[in-house]
């Protein structure tokens, strides 16, 4: 792997009240390391930083000698307090979150800790969070929402966080849903919503509500696999990477470390309800039961024509046929109650689970059926919910035949951590997939919407290079 070092362009910190800031470039402090992180299990961006200073930082407001004092004393670093940062990085077009007009291109202190103080100097960790991390926990939702479940999380977006329309990346939802705020966060219910949201191009419900550095994403898992990868392809051999100190660009897109953390598990999958599952529903206004079976042997969930995998479709294990052929149609029961009367005295369900409860538990489970953590040079043109081609060599004396065919192939990148530090900085991916093989069982019945942010990536990197 090829040595990086990244740039600081720009790092204030600006107190919680706005009155006093001290900057990196001014030799007021040094950063001892940086972490930035992303999740598509996550809504918002979060990290940490390690920063050292010494005794006479910066004068207090509160202080009437004026006299020069220590950032966390002096600024004071407290909660609250605002980060404006911009990194440079050899491969990415770096981090920028150092806007003075959009406060939501900046980053936020949540919590402070001295690791270590002595007399003429202190070492200090903040833990930051984006914008919307930290309205959340300010906001209540009263009102009524009606329509598409993805028009109504639009509408909170806008009108809770302010959220401008370029910085929110909504792939449309089929379903509608009547529903109240329940004095909820926006959070809670947007992260609810989401298992009960079913693509319009696509009969398999699941989405994503998560924050990157471009924006905040409500996307389906579908539209996801559908969207072109990354346009550079990593690798790994296993070998020991160079350790150079000066930059090897033919080792960018060399993978330094990979991990399997998981690959299958078929008595999790079975007891999940990935290959047959009974779903049982309960009609208050009539008192009657429903009972609705869904298995793979008859082309329904993952064998379903719709249903979009990053590998080749799965098979049914020889034991579990042979299961099915002797009349056992199920492994896992859920029950669900329709909400009738939601909006009105209607007898129609409201956002009847039906849609979304029998595929649902199918398709989170077998997306995070397979996961592998790696390390490369940092690159944080890489995004949560990018897909990345990794081509892993093959055990073999024919090497020259090609990759590993079972393992390599088109990941998810479910989190992220851009690590920086004076000496170095790297990428630390967590992948996962639903399926094996290199080539994927994509749907293109109709083109997805959740588009947005990573086609506006590709381009700038294709100006670039």
């Amino acid at each position: 792997m090829s040595v990086q070092s990244s740039k600081y362009s720009i790092f204030k910190i600006i107190s919680a009240d706005g009155k006093n800031e001290v900057d990196f470039a001014q030799g007021q402090f040094r950063i001892a390391n940086f972490y930035y992180y992303e999740n598509v299990l996550s809504p918002f961006i979060t990290g940490i930083v390690t920063i050292v200073s010494t005794s006479a930082v910066t004068k207090s407001k509160d202080d009437t000698q004026e006299r020069l004092g220590s950032l966390h004393t002096s600024l004071p670093l407290e909660v609250g307090c605002e980060l404006l940062i911009k990194i440079e990085d050899p491969i990415g077009e770096g981090l920028d979150f150092s806007s003075k007009k959009d406060p939501f291109k900046r980053l936020y202190v949540n919590e402070v800790q001295i690791i270590d103080k002595k007399s003429t100097s202190e070492i200090i960790q903040i833990r930051f969070i984006s914008r919307i991390g930290l309205l959340n926990n300010t906001k209540r939702l009263t009102k009524h929402y009606t329509g598409k479940i993805t028009n109504s999380i639009e509408k909170i977006l806008k009108n809770e966080f302010k959220l401008d329309t370029d910085r929110i990346n909504i792939d449309d939802c089929s379903n509608p849903y009547s529903f109240a705020g329940m004095t909820k966060r926006p959070f809670d219910l947007i992260l609810m919503l989401a298992k009960q949201s079913v693509p319009e191009n696509t009969s398999n419900p699941g989405y994503f509500a998560y924050e990157t550095k471009s924006g905040f994403n409500y996307v389906s898992v579908d539209s996801i696999i559908n969207n072109d990868p990354y346009d550079k392809t990593y690798y790994y051999d296993g070998k020991v990477q160079s350790t150079s100190q000066t930059r090897d660009e033919s080792n960018d897109y060399k993978i330094a470390s990979l991990q399997v953390i998981k690959d299958q598990n078929l008595m999790s999958q079975i007891r999940s309800g990935v290959y047959a599952n009974k779903t049982i529903f309960f009609n208050p206004q009539t008192y009657k039961f429903t009972e609705i079976d869904v298995a793979v042997d008859d082309g329904r969930l993952y064998k379903d024509p719709k249903f979009s995998t990053l590998g080749k479709k799965p098979e049914i294990p020889k034991i579990l046929s042979e299961n099915f052929e002797q009349g056992n149609k199920f492994h896992r029961v859920q029950t669900a109650v329709l909400n009738i009367g939601g909006e009105s005295e209607s007898i129609n369900p409201n956002n009847s689970p039906e849609l979304y409860y029998a595929a649902g538990t199918t398709r989170y489970n077998m997306l995070f059926s397979q996961k592998h953590s790696i390390t490369i040079p940092c690159n944080t043109d890489l995004e949560a919910g990018n897909t990345l081609r990794l081509e892993i060599e093959d055990i073999t004396d024919k090497k020259e035949q090609g990759p590993d065919q079972k393992q390599s192939g088109v990941y998810i990148i479910s989190s992220l951590c851009h690590y920086f530090e004076s000496e170095k900085s790297v990428t630390s991916l967590t992948l996962v997939r639903d399926s094996y093989g290199l080539h994927a069982s994509k749907n293109s019945s109709k083109s997805n919407a959740s588009t947005k942010f990573s086609n506006k990536s590709r381009t700038r990197r294709g100006g670039r290079r």
